[in-house]
């Protein structure tokens, strides 16, 4: 997921696969259909995993008479007497013995980081489209993320081995406990200390990124410049602010003395004249925001006016479409199309939006030759009427000139010049009596300059009605961080039921990385990706030599190591597709580039991990109810 300067390409979770589009959406019965085979999966390779190692051990008849026993006593016995008091006076225990460990030295690690990154994290760039939000957000959601999933390997893993090793479990097991309330109550209290650990992270995090933004300027009064009305009074006037965090403002007040800078490394400042001609400079906004989008369907036409999907410049990424600028005709000129519903007088007032409706924009700019680069390529809006058979059809051109890498806000106002039969300004159009139809609104791109391209993706212009508030946005970006945490949790108590604890810790570092990474080893199973398999790299790694050449060893012996490579890499892709998506838990380009997390978000993320947590835990139950009876 790459993501350039604030454009939001992260948003590609959303629009640009269906594997990630919104729980609510009909398109993700997959991922439905998915959670019901996660369950029942867990009903045939669970207890066939457990056959297999007892078979070891028993022989394949004492085997199977152990593993229906355990699941006849799970069904019949210890589910109905399952205790929730033993579950959590279990969980206190692993309270008391992640204390004993000295966990809070990894919350000590943190504060030590963050002293670090206030001092040596680099936001010093002069560039005023730099956004340091984004740095700091981005360090801090990261760092609590790697130490939570650390603590919580190093936790879950070497608890139960331990346990075992030192005997002190039969303290538990002889008493009227069952193998359910052990692994839940683990599980737990693990958990317990990660959240109480997460809470105080983000707590300290939030005042750690609110503090290094909060900066003042003060007025240069050299700089002020007045301009008088044509009643001779004053009726504008500019300057420069002074220079604090390596950067300044210019700005403007009005007659009454009230203005605003101009927006430079993601914030402004609101300025006031006070009756004493010197002036007030507010704090730092924009910084910290939470955009709530609404977006619409994407259509892309052709020169000659038919839907495809856009001119590809030469990007191996599709995930944008170009359209190409100063092609002929009004009707078939090459555009892109936006429809938007629920545009009501009710929810988009002239009072609420005085200003008209607000639009913002985020369109990437292909240059086929330089021109003047200091200018932005012209393109237009044009505001339609969806319905084809309304009288007014749209509106005239509004010409604006592009920015990039930043986004560029623009209110359409609510009277617009209409467009007849081609010609601009034959009169004036209404955007919610004339143009908005059943709710809906089509707002059409077009480029302009001839041989420029706009390159746009379904999230790239949106309506932006308001904000969601900064500080839920933050806190569910570390729910998203707590879902990982159990998750890890989970599956280091489940691998420590029936391994030693530094083989659960390489269990569950495995399956974090296939996590993670599940997408790209798919890609390499399949041959999309060059270099191989594991042993394959590894060579390669060792004789040093690149990915783009073939193996220089014998000829047989390369035949057996992409065997064995295959057999592997199938392996691990298969594992992929069972084990959780980590990157489906990662919010984080979503705060640092201050875009409101979507709900259903959350409601997959939640969905997912209950899933998951559930699956582990009941796994863990049959692995240490078998080793229990082995013993």
């Amino acid at each position: 997921m790459a993501l350039e300067r604030g454009i939001p390409d992260f948003l590609i979770w959303f629009f640009g696969d269906p594997k990630h589009t919104s729980l609510l959406a009909p398109t993700t019965w997959g991922f439905l259909f998915g959670t019901l085979a996660i369950c029942l999966l867990l009903f045939f390779v669970v207890p066939f995993v457990c056959f297999l190692v007892l078979s070891l051990q028993y022989g394949p008849s004492e085997a199977f008479y152990y593993v229906a026993r355990s699941i006849f006593t799970a069904v019949t016995e210890d589910l109905p007497r399952f205790s929730p008091r033993r579950t959590f006076a279990v969980a206190r225990l692993a309270v008391q013995e992640a204390i004993r460990n000295k966990i809070l030295v990894g919350f000590g690690i943190f504060l030590l980081l963050l002293l670090i990154a206030g001092m040596f994290l680099d936001t010093g760039s002069r560039d005023p489209v730099y956004n340091p939000a984004r740095v700091y957000l981005s360090f801090v959601l990261w760092s609590t993320n790697c130490l939570v999933i650390l603590m919580a390997l190093l936790l879950s893993a070497f608890s139960l081995p331990n346990d075992i090793k030192n005997r002190t479990i039969y303290t538990v097991v002889t008493k009227p406990i069952r193998a359910s309330e052990i692994v839940l109550g683990r599980t737990l209290g693990f958990s317990a200390v990660g959240t109480a650990m997460l809470v105080a992270m983000g707590v300290i995090s939030y005042f750690f990124v609110t503090w290094s933004l909060s900066h003042d300027h003060a007025i240069e009064v050299a700089s002020v410049t007045e301009e008088a009305g044509k009643d001779g009074a004053i009726a504008r006037r500019a300057g420069e602010t002074t220079t604090d965090q390596h950067h300044n403002h210019t700005f403007e007040v009005d007659a009454n003395g009230k203005g605003r800078t101009s927006t430079v490394r993601g914030h402004w400042h609101e300025v006031e004249r006070l009756p004493d001609g010197k002036y007030r400079v507010g704090p730092p906004q924009g910084h910290l925001i939470a955009r709530a989008p609404i977006y619409g369907k994407l259509m892309i036409y052709d020169r000659e006016g038919k839907p495809g999907k856009g001119i590809n410049v030469g990007n191996e990424w599709e995930y944008r479409g170009y359209i190409e600028g100063g092609t002929p005709g009004v009707q078939t000129k090459a555009h892109a199309v936006w429809t938007f519903s629920g545009i009501t007088k009710d929810r988009y007032s002239k009072q609420k939006y005085p200003n008209g409706l607000p639009l913002e924009l985020n369109l990437r700019v292909f240059r086929t030759f330089k021109g003047d680069i200091e200018r932005g390529v012209l393109g237009e809006l044009v505001i339609r009427n969806p319905n084809k058979d309304a009288p007014v059809k749209r509106s005239g051109p509004i010409v604006f000139e592009s920015k990039e890498f930043v986004t560029d806000r623009r209110n359409i106002p609510w009277e617009l010049n209409s467009e007849i039969g081609g010609a601009a300004g034959a009169g004036k159009v209404d955007l919610m009596n004339d143009l908005v139809d059943n709710g809906q609104v089509e707002v059409e791109l077009r480029c302009v300059d001839p041989a420029q391209y706009f390159g746009v993706a379904e999230p790239d212009v949106y309506l932006r009605p308001g904000d969601a508030a900064f500080e839920w946005n933050f806190a569910k970006a570390y729910l998203s961080i707590w879902l990982q945490m159990l998750l890890v949790t989970g599956f280091g108590v489940t691998f420590s039921t029936f391994l030693s604890g530094p083989v659960a810790l390489m269990a569950s570092i495995s399956a974090i990385v296939l996590g993670f990474f599940g997408e790209f080893i798919r890609r390499i199973a399949t041959g999309v990706e060059y270099g191989g398999g594991p042993i394959e790299s590894f060579i390669r790694i060792i004789i040093q030599q690149n990915v783009m050449t073939d193996l220089e060893v014998n000829a047989i012996v390369t035949k057996v190591i992409k065997g064995i490579d295959a057999v592997l890499m199938n392996v691990m892709a298969a594992a992929t597709y069972i084990l959780p998506d980590y990157t489906q838990f990662d919010t984080t380009e979503f705060v640092a580039s201050g875009y409101n997390i979507f709900g259903s978000l959350v409601g997959e993320q939640l969905v997912m991990a209950l899933v998951y947590f559930t699956a582990v835990s009941i796994a863990g139950y049959f692995f240490l109810k078998t080793r229990e009876i082995a013993a």
